[in-house]
């Protein structure tokens, strides 16, 4: 979780909370990033590796 937050210079709140509201393109990228590997996360688990939730 550290290294996540250094990397991605903020947390996911900060990013999505107070930089979208900034119109911050370094947020908008983060937070699209975030999402996108939550619902690659999820649809591999349910499809790919049948864990349901």
């Amino acid at each position: 979780m550290g290294y996540g937050t250094a990397l991605g210079n903020g947390c996911t709140s900060g990013h999505g909370v107070s930089g979208l509201a900034r119109l911050s393109p370094r947020s908008l990228v983060a937070t699209l990033t975030f999402l996108w590997f939550a619902i690659v996360s999820t649809w591999v688990l349910r499809h790919g590796v049948g864990v349901a939730a």
